[in-house]
Protein backbone atom coordinates (compact mmCIF):
# COMPACT_ATOMS: atom_id res chain seq x y z
CA UNK A 1 0.00 0.00 0.00
CA UNK A 2 1.01 3.28 -0.64
CA UNK A 3 0.42 6.37 1.26
CA UNK A 4 1.03 10.04 0.47
CA UNK A 5 1.91 11.76 3.24
CA UNK A 6 4.03 14.11 5.29
CA UNK A 7 4.62 13.70 8.61
CA UNK A 8 4.31 17.77 8.99
CA UNK A 9 0.55 17.04 8.54
CA UNK A 10 -0.90 15.58 12.12
CA UNK A 11 -3.10 13.79 9.94
CA UNK A 12 -0.90 12.00 7.84
CA UNK A 13 1.24 11.68 10.74
CA UNK A 14 -1.43 9.65 12.55
CA UNK A 15 -1.52 6.69 9.76
CA UNK A 16 2.51 6.37 9.69
CA UNK A 17 2.38 6.04 13.32
CA UNK A 18 -0.60 3.54 13.37
CA UNK A 19 0.97 1.46 10.59
CA UNK A 20 4.64 1.14 12.28
CA UNK A 21 2.55 0.32 16.00
CA UNK A 22 0.75 -1.84 13.76
CA UNK A 23 3.81 -3.63 11.80
CA UNK A 24 2.14 -3.02 8.43
CA UNK A 25 4.28 -1.99 6.00
CA UNK A 26 3.64 1.43 3.65
CA UNK A 27 5.27 3.07 0.98
CA UNK A 28 5.25 6.55 2.41
CA UNK A 29 5.26 8.96 -0.77
CA UNK A 30 5.58 12.93 -0.39
CA UNK A 31 3.28 14.97 -2.02
CA UNK A 32 5.10 17.38 -5.06
CA UNK A 33 2.72 19.89 -5.56
CA UNK A 34 0.71 22.59 -3.85
CA UNK A 35 -1.48 24.18 -6.47
CA UNK A 36 -5.06 24.82 -6.65
CA UNK A 37 -5.29 20.80 -6.54
CA UNK A 38 -3.37 20.65 -3.45
CA UNK A 39 -1.41 18.12 -2.55
CA UNK A 40 -2.98 15.04 -4.03
CA UNK A 41 -4.49 16.08 -6.75
CA UNK A 42 -5.95 13.09 -8.59
CA UNK A 43 -5.35 10.26 -5.57
CA UNK A 44 -7.97 12.22 -3.15
CA UNK A 45 -10.28 14.66 -5.03
CA UNK A 46 -10.26 17.38 -2.27
CA UNK A 47 -6.37 17.49 -2.68
CA UNK A 48 -5.50 16.61 0.85
CA UNK A 49 -3.06 14.46 2.66
CA UNK A 50 -3.31 11.66 3.88
CA UNK A 51 -4.40 9.54 0.57
CA UNK A 52 -3.66 6.07 1.16
CA UNK A 53 -3.97 3.57 -2.12
CA UNK A 54 -5.66 0.72 -0.44
CA UNK A 55 -6.37 -1.19 -3.48
CA UNK A 56 -4.60 -0.66 -7.67
CA UNK A 57 -5.77 2.93 -8.32
CA UNK A 58 -8.43 3.38 -5.48
CA UNK A 59 -7.43 5.37 -2.27
CA UNK A 60 -8.77 5.85 0.92
CA UNK A 61 -9.10 9.82 2.96
CA UNK A 62 -9.57 10.94 5.56
CA UNK A 63 -7.45 10.68 8.11
CA UNK A 64 -10.29 8.80 10.59
CA UNK A 65 -11.05 6.36 7.62
CA UNK A 66 -7.50 5.29 7.24
CA UNK A 67 -6.46 5.21 10.68
CA UNK A 68 -9.82 2.60 11.23
CA UNK A 69 -8.72 0.65 7.69
CA UNK A 70 -5.38 0.46 9.29
CA UNK A 71 -6.56 -0.66 12.57
CA UNK A 72 -8.55 -3.59 11.07
CA UNK A 73 -5.75 -4.76 9.59
CA UNK A 74 -4.18 -5.77 12.85
CA UNK A 75 -4.73 -9.20 14.69
CA UNK A 76 -6.27 -7.03 17.86
CA UNK A 77 -7.48 -3.45 16.83
CA UNK A 78 -6.98 -0.76 19.10
CA UNK A 79 -10.39 0.85 18.55
CA UNK A 80 -13.12 -1.22 20.62
CA UNK A 81 -15.94 -2.76 18.41
CA UNK A 82 -18.48 -1.72 19.79
CA UNK A 83 -20.41 0.12 22.86
CA UNK A 84 -18.97 2.69 25.44
CA UNK A 85 -15.49 2.21 25.01
CA UNK A 86 -15.27 2.42 21.07
CA UNK A 87 -17.10 5.64 21.30
CA UNK A 88 -14.97 7.24 23.79
CA UNK A 89 -12.08 6.62 21.88
CA UNK A 90 -13.69 7.78 18.43
CA UNK A 91 -14.24 11.13 20.48
CA UNK A 92 -10.51 11.03 22.09
CA UNK A 93 -9.69 10.92 18.23
CA UNK A 94 -11.63 13.51 17.44
CA UNK A 95 -10.63 16.00 19.88
CA UNK A 96 -6.93 14.83 18.85
CA UNK A 97 -8.04 16.22 15.19
CA UNK A 98 -10.13 19.15 16.18
CA UNK A 99 -7.31 20.24 18.27
CA UNK A 100 -5.09 19.82 14.85
CA UNK A 101 -7.99 21.63 12.90
CA UNK A 102 -8.03 24.82 15.50
CA UNK A 103 -4.05 25.06 15.23
CA UNK A 104 -4.14 24.83 11.25
CA UNK A 105 -6.81 27.37 11.29
CA UNK A 106 -5.27 29.77 13.74
CA UNK A 107 -2.32 29.41 11.99
CA UNK A 108 -4.15 30.38 7.95
CA UNK A 109 -5.81 33.48 9.67
CA UNK A 110 -2.05 34.55 11.29
CA UNK A 111 0.21 34.36 8.12
CA UNK A 112 -1.95 36.99 6.18
CA UNK A 113 -0.74 40.36 5.98
CA UNK A 114 -1.69 42.45 9.37
CA UNK A 115 -4.35 44.69 7.56
CA UNK A 116 -6.32 41.23 6.41
CA UNK A 117 -6.35 39.84 9.71
CA UNK A 118 -9.76 38.77 10.67
CA UNK A 119 -9.50 39.43 14.77
CA UNK A 120 -12.44 37.41 15.90
CA UNK A 121 -12.31 34.58 14.10
CA UNK A 122 -8.11 34.32 15.69
CA UNK A 123 -9.79 34.22 18.81
CA UNK A 124 -11.99 31.78 17.74
CA UNK A 125 -9.70 28.99 16.32
CA UNK A 126 -7.05 30.11 19.87
CA UNK A 127 -10.00 30.07 22.10
CA UNK A 128 -10.49 26.69 20.65
CA UNK A 129 -6.92 25.53 20.82
CA UNK A 130 -6.80 26.82 24.65
CA UNK A 131 -9.86 24.29 25.59
CA UNK A 132 -8.92 21.70 23.77
CA UNK A 133 -6.09 21.50 25.94
CA UNK A 134 -7.88 22.49 29.17
CA UNK A 135 -10.05 19.43 28.37
CA UNK A 136 -7.08 17.35 27.60
CA UNK A 137 -5.82 17.96 31.27
CA UNK A 138 -9.03 17.20 33.05
CA UNK A 139 -9.37 13.81 31.74
CA UNK A 140 -5.62 12.37 31.44
CA UNK A 141 -7.16 9.29 33.48
CA UNK A 142 -9.06 8.24 30.35
CA UNK A 143 -6.42 8.77 27.92
CA UNK A 144 -4.10 5.84 29.03
CA UNK A 145 -0.47 4.59 29.48
CA UNK A 146 -0.20 2.78 26.23
CA UNK A 147 -1.55 3.34 22.55
CA UNK A 148 -4.64 3.49 21.88
CA UNK A 149 -6.92 4.86 18.95
CA UNK A 150 -7.38 7.63 20.52
CA UNK A 151 -4.67 8.99 21.73
CA UNK A 152 -2.72 8.62 18.65
CA UNK A 153 -4.47 11.88 17.55
CA UNK A 154 -4.10 13.33 20.90
CA UNK A 155 -0.15 13.04 20.64
CA UNK A 156 -0.37 14.13 16.47
CA UNK A 157 -2.35 17.16 18.30
CA UNK A 158 -0.22 18.09 20.69
CA UNK A 159 3.32 18.31 18.81
CA UNK A 160 0.90 19.90 15.98
CA UNK A 161 0.47 22.73 18.42
CA UNK A 162 3.98 23.13 19.62
CA UNK A 163 5.31 23.43 16.47
CA UNK A 164 2.79 25.96 14.81
CA UNK A 165 1.13 27.38 17.86
CA UNK A 166 4.24 28.37 19.93
CA UNK A 167 2.51 31.13 21.55
CA UNK A 168 0.32 29.17 23.50
CA UNK A 169 2.75 27.59 25.79
CA UNK A 170 0.46 24.23 26.55
CA UNK A 171 3.24 22.57 28.55
CA UNK A 172 3.02 25.20 31.14
CA UNK A 173 -0.98 25.63 30.61
CA UNK A 174 -1.37 21.27 31.33
CA UNK A 175 1.89 20.01 33.28
CA UNK A 176 -0.07 16.77 33.81
CA UNK A 177 -0.90 16.69 29.99
CA UNK A 178 2.85 17.25 29.29
CA UNK A 179 3.98 14.40 31.72
CA UNK A 180 1.71 12.28 29.76
CA UNK A 181 2.85 13.00 26.43
CA UNK A 182 6.50 12.87 27.56
CA UNK A 183 5.76 8.87 28.22
CA UNK A 184 4.85 8.69 24.42
CA UNK A 185 7.69 11.30 23.07
CA UNK A 186 9.98 8.93 24.36
CA UNK A 187 8.95 5.90 21.64
CA UNK A 188 10.55 4.67 18.81
CA UNK A 189 7.70 4.88 16.77
CA UNK A 190 6.96 9.05 17.62
CA UNK A 191 10.65 9.71 17.01
CA UNK A 192 10.28 8.29 13.50
CA UNK A 193 7.46 9.98 12.37
CA UNK A 194 8.66 13.58 14.16
CA UNK A 195 10.42 16.11 12.10
CA UNK A 196 8.87 19.15 14.01
CA UNK A 197 12.20 19.90 15.28
CA UNK A 198 13.62 20.46 11.96
CA UNK A 199 10.59 23.63 11.27
CA UNK A 200 12.12 26.99 12.07
CA UNK A 201 9.31 28.79 11.42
Amino acid sequence: MKLICSPISPYARKAMLLARLSNIELEESRPTQNGANGYAAGDNPLGKIPALEWQPGQYLFDSPVICEYLDSLRKTPLLPAEGHPRFIQLWQHALGDGLSDAVYNYRVETMRPKEFHWAKMIERHNQAIENSIATLEKIIPWLGDTWTFGNIAIVCGLDYAGCRAPHYDWKSSAPELADWHARFAATTVWAETNEYSEITS
